[in-house]
């Protein structure tokens, strides 16, 4: 069934897309656990279905996971696929083991852009990674980039302990010619789930969307902070990119206008809800369109109201606006969809849920 079949008012606009759980690391903080394949992970064939299906139900943008991507065999493919019909596709690595070979399959990708995860300096990077070649082998990947003309972005995970490289990391990266920098909190989940004293504390949050706002307005690199990070402080209008004149929190956008595809199919609003609760349906048994259309469907989002907020959150003069944050975030530290941990809007900390 077509897209034109239906009426629904969710439009999708992005997607992630875990091509493979397969890793080269075994990282601190990983929410995945990533490292050794799904079993029947998705082929290469299921993948191009998938990836039409995308642009059939009017995807725009689409980013690539892991895993580590580039252990996918025909990634590039199933990328050059995507931005052939005007997807802008980008890919999120580990900057780990990147070659010439990789250079020529992201050429050939057709992407928008290459995000690279770096979780501090030398010391805090190869700390998380657990690698001792970790950070040079980021260095090594930026050089292979640049030389080759391909747009730089990184990803950085804060935690208490690498909080501190803020600045270092960002002359480190204006220097390496990076572009965009998003900046995203992490969670009690996967590999931290029992590691919730290296969880940022809540207080920080001014201080970083601080500095977002700060670094922003240099007009050097554009930073971003990602969806956990907030919400409607004095900086909100300065640290959520450049998307629309006016840029500000609109609330969880899972299964709103976002998606997520793991690698044995299934369908997800957020590829953060690492949580079987949160499957809506499998490509295998269903076309994305069909799962995606479906009016039961990312219930926790679309039947959303003001009503559902909780703790801190409810009665927040912007609840209908910010909807109570990130639901992934919300999910791992408060136990409540509709509950922020880490928002400072009303200037109170909570406990996390043990």
């Amino acid at each position: 069934m077509g897209k034109d079949s239906y009426q629904s008012e969710y439009e999708l606009f992005s997607g992630l897309w875990e091509l493979t759980l397969r890793c080269n690391m075994n990282c601190m903080h990983c929410g995945s656990v990533a490292g050794s394949a799904r079993h029947l992970e998705l082929t290469l064939d299921e993948c191009y279905r998938v990836a039409d299906e995308f642009v059939e139900l009017g995807g725009k943008e689409l980013t690539f996971i892991g895993g580590e991507i580039f252990l996918y065999k025909g990634w590039e493919k199933v990328s050059r696929r995507l931005a052939d019909q005007g997807v802008a596709v980008n890919t999120m690595s580990n900057g780990y083991r990147i070659g010439e070979k990789q250079i020529g399959q992201i050429e050939y990708a057709q992407l928008s852009n290459v995000g690279i995860s770096v979780d501090g300096m030398k010391e805090n990077h190869t700390k998380i990674r657990g690698k001792e070649d970790a950070f040079s082998q980021i260095m090594n990947t930026f050089n292979l980039l640049n030389q080759a003309d391909i747009r730089i972005g990184v990803v950085t995970c804060l935690m208490e302990f690498n909080y501190p490289d803020l600045e270092d990391m960002y002359e480190l990266f204006v220097d390496n010619n990076v572009q965009l920098w998003q900046l995203q909190l992490a969670n009690p989940m996967g590999n931290l789930a029992d590691k919730r004293e290296l969880i940022i504390n809540p207080k920080k949050i001014p201080q970083i969307t601080e500095f977002v706002r700060e670094k922003n307005m240099e007009k050097t690199m554009l930073v971003i902070a990602a969806d956990s990070i907030g919400y409607f402080d004095d900086n909100e209008m300065y640290i959520r990119g450049r998307s629309a004149p006016i840029c500000y929190w609109q609330g969880c956008q899972a299964g709103v206008s976002s998606l997520f595809i793991d690698s044995v199919g299934n369908i997800k609003g957020c590829g953060a809800m690492y949580d079987e609760a949160f499957i809506e349906g499998n490509v295998r048994e269903k076309s994305l369109a069909d799962i995606w259309h479906d009016s039961e469907n990312f219930s926790y989002n679309r039947k959303f109201n003001v009503e559902l907020l909780s703790g801190k959150c409810s009665g927040c003069d912007v609840g209908d606006t910010c909807r109570g944050g990130c639901r992934a975030s919300n999910f791992f530290t408060t136990k409540s969809l509709y509950e922020s941990y880490f928002c400072r809007h009303k200037n109170e900390v909570i406990s996390p849920v043990i």
